[in-house]
């Protein structure tokens, strides 16, 4: 059999002539004998890339990657690519060496957490909140929106439409608002739209688009406990996937809202949602997913009648849909 360097050397040959096709099948050739040939899978997954096969691509660059030497792999990306190949047990080795150098990185803790199943917290610490968007805010919106089809606002735009008038008659509450990609949505339904983060960084992207009459930098949970009574309409797109048991934060709402308001939000469906399946579970993707049971009993319990329920595709995650829910809730309004 022809040595491997002497078929990648061939393999590369016609990889910069523009002969892609047959490149692709000689680095294909190599990985069926020698599946960790680090050229092989880079290059391939190049190839891949640029003819729009992103999904086979990604995966390539993560098996590249993990190959040894790890010396000067940073552990998160190393991390990363465990995860992305479906090895959450080595993902949480590589989250354990990296809280080992930084003990008080959050992200890191957090993940560990999602990845080994151990020391699981009832919702998503506060600092791993704020120090994860922090850090994604100058590129949140492109990332969200272009690459991950996420369209949080078109789904609360379909959710709310008639059930809440554009008319400009309600006190609006856009909870977890990040960069403010639902306030446009929002802002013809609201007298005075308010909106809260716990990430700074992404409170001033919201506040340029010049839509919010107030942004407060806080914990959702704290200042909705913080106003009662106070708003018709209290939105959270996307913001859930950081709670585990919803009881809390349902608790909040209920109180924040007067007779007759309307509680809208989405979040994220396990796998498989039945009767076995647990209430709620943190991922390793370090989001948490709620079976529909949990947040329907959770709303009945609170005294929530439900409007509105449809299923969605809440964003892809390595070119694989994420399916969730998009629920529209009441607060009845008070008897005469």
């Amino acid at each position: 059999m022809e040595p491997i360097r002497d078929q990648l050397e061939r393999a590369h040959a016609a990889h910069v002539s523009g002969a892609l096709a047959e490149a692709e099948a000689m680095y294909r050739n190599i990985l069926a004998t020698a599946p960790d040939t680090v050229p092989a899978l880079v290059n391939l997954a190049a190839i891949l890339s640029a003819s729009g096969r992103l999904e086979e691509a990604s995966l390539l660059e993560a098996r590249g990657y993990v190959q040894p030497p790890w010396d000067g792999k940073p552990h998160k990306i190393l991390a990363t690519c465990h995860y992305r190949l479906g090895q959450f047990d080595q993902a949480a080795q590589c989250y354990r060496a990296w809280l080992a150098e930084e003990p008080d990185n959050e992200i890191a803790r957090h993940h560990l957490a999602a990845c080994s199943g151990q020391g699981i917290p009832d919702r998503a610490p506060d600092r791993y909140v704020a120090a994860l968007f922090d850090g994604m805010a100058e590129q949140f919106d492109h990332r969200l929106v272009s690459i991950l089809g996420y369209d949080g606002p078109g789904v609360m735009r379909s959710l709310l439409e008639g059930h809440v008038r554009a008319d400009r008659s309600h006190d609006v509450l856009d909870a977890g608002c990040g960069t403010g990609l639902c306030g446009p949505v929002l802002a013809p339904m609201a007298r005075r739209l308010t909106g809260i983060d716990l990430s700074q960084a992404m409170l001033e992207k919201a506040r340029a688009r010049g839509v919010y009459d107030q942004l407060i930098h806080d914990e959702l949970t704290a200042t909705l406990q913080q106003h009662p009574a106070a708003f018709d309409l209290i939105v959270m797109a996307d913001a859930l996937i950081y709670f585990g048991d919803l009881g809390g934060v349902f608790d909040a709402v209920a109180g924040s809202l007067r007779p007759g308001g309307r509680f809208a939000f989405t979040l994220e469906l396990p796998p498989q949602d039945d009767d076995t399946t647990p209430g709620f579970t943190l991922r390793p993707s370090g989001r948490y997913a709620h079976g529909a049971r949990h947040w329907t009993q959770r709303l009945v319990e609170r005294g929530f009648h439900i409007r509105r329920s449809e299923s969605i595709v809440i964003r892809e995650e390595f070119c694989q849909p994420i399916h969730g829910a998009a629920v529209l809730a009441e607060i009845p309004a008070a008897s005469p």
